[in-house]
């Protein structure tokens, strides 16, 4: 049977452009397209938290060995040590729980799973840098015309957008269909992000510098999540540094207008400022941060209705870009791109729209449950959701919090990617 498509473009060449690439690509008569919009293939942010299903996905890749020559170590089957959670916004905090994680996940930093997924990109595989995806049109023959914002265009059978929070694959897609209907004018509240309520202070502590005015600090040793009414901390130490996340929830900030820049250096006196009257020790650890630190704005995508239309399909961040509380959101992009890609690289024959229909009901519901529990998580450390404790000063009082947040850990221990593609499989036939 003759192929029904052969050209998909993949707009967005971070993690999940990558692993959908490699993954339909296995199918040699399909041309794949990456098309990035800067100079390089690169990535900010912090290190990827792999667990046990997308860690799977990686390995189907062959990434196993390739980590594991790089000095990092490797995921683990079994309970692993996590986080000490300790409430600290008072003079004297306390610890209220001791994490154990269903699994041992691993961190890759973001540059090197770019360039360890770059690397297993075959010869019908081409990405293109510094292309800027603008929008899209469906032409009479089924195919699509991609247009860039350097004025060329291109064209091909399917369109995936892997272009991250911002994406302007989903702008195109919701845009598109309000063009085409009226009635679909509602649909414009999907196309631009919004703003979680949540900042994110990012810096780092060199542990020598802080051993030598406190020896005993908790931080030099293990990981920990400094808790409080509408803040954490958290603290991890790597080698000669500690890495320190300060998260700062604006009051009934969810879903407001946010027109400042998403990312920008700030004083240190900014994040101090936001944990007066917090432990004397925290204070400590912010007062020796590197600054200046650099400010996030966290954005979030609204749940989607839906996230293909057509032969045009959108995956990651694109679709269900998520806050970082259980640091899901990385591994929610390689699974849906694995989904995604093993179905197009097995079902060339089939229509790409019913291809995408099924992968949309396997992975939509999957990643949206996973946000919504990051999002509960979020306020679980901050005291903000509605079972926390008022204003607790026990670790007695805040023990159910603590067993909510490990019980909260337990799905990304159970089931597997391929019980998922054998599911997408059989809904094919």
């Amino acid at each position: 049977m003759s192929a029904k498509f052969s050209r998909v473009a993949i707009c967005g060449g971070g993690i999940g452009g990558l692993v959908a690439a490699a993954f339909v690509s296995e199918n040699p008569d399909i041309q794949v397209d990456i098309y990035e919009s800067k100079p390089e293939i690169s990535s900010l942010g912090t290190a990827v938290a792999i667990w046990k299903r997308s860690w799977q996905v990686l390995e189907k890749l062959n990434l196993g060995e390739e980590v594991r020559k790089k000095g990092i170590p490797l995921p683990k089957e079994g309970e692993a040590r996590g986080p000490i959670f300790r409430k600290s916004d008072q003079s004297e905090g306390f610890d209220f729980h001791n994490h154990i994680m269903p699994y041992g996940p691993t961190g890759l930093p973001r540059p090197v799973l770019l360039s360890m997924l770059e690397s297993k990109l075959p010869q019908n595989c081409h990405i293109h840098v510094s292309k800027r995806f603008v929008s899209y049109e469906k032409k009479s023959d089924g195919s699509i015309k991609l247009a860039f914002a350097d004025g060329t265009e291109e064209e091909a059978d399917v369109l995936v957008g892997a272009d991250g929070v911002h994406s302007a694959a989903r702008a195109a897609l919701f845009n598109s269909l309000i063009k085409a209907d009226s009635k679909n004018a509602d649909y414009a509240k999907f196309i631009e992000p919004i703003f979680s309520g949540t900042y994110a202070y990012r810096s780092i502590v060199h542990a020598d510098k802080l051993k030598a005015v406190n020896p005993e600090h908790q931080a030099l040793v293990i990981p920990k999540i400094w808790c409080g009414e509408g803040k954490h901390v958290v603290t991890h130490p790597i080698g000669k540094v500690i890495s320190v996340i300060c998260y700062y929830t604006v009051k009934s900030g969810e879903g407001i207008h946010y027109d400042g820049p998403w990312v920008t250096d700030v004083s240190l006196t900014e994040v101090i400022d936001h944990y007066k009257g917090w432990e004397p020790e925290l204070i400590q650890l912010l007062e020796h941060a590197e600054a200046p630190l650099s400010r996030w704005a966290i954005h979030v995508v609204k749940d989607l209705p839906f996230i293909t239309s057509g032969s045009v399909a959108l995956l990651g961040d694109a679709a269900h870009a998520m806050t970082p509380h259980q640091g899901v959101g990385g591994g929610q992009a390689i699974e849906d791109a694995y989904i995604l890609g093993k179905l197009l690289a097995n079902h060339s024959t089939r229509s790409a729209e019913d291809i995408l229909r099924v992968y949309e009901k396997v992975r939509l519901p999957f990643a949206q449950q996973a946000a919504e529990k990051s999002r509960v998580n979020g306020m679980m450390y901050e005291f903000l959701h509605a079972n926390s404790p008022k204003d607790p000063k026990t670790p007695e009082e805040l023990a159910s919090t603590g067993k909510t947040i490990g019980t909260s850990f337990q799905w990304l221990a159970e089931g597997s990617c391929d019980e998922d593609l054998q599911q997408a499989e059989a809904l094919l036939q």
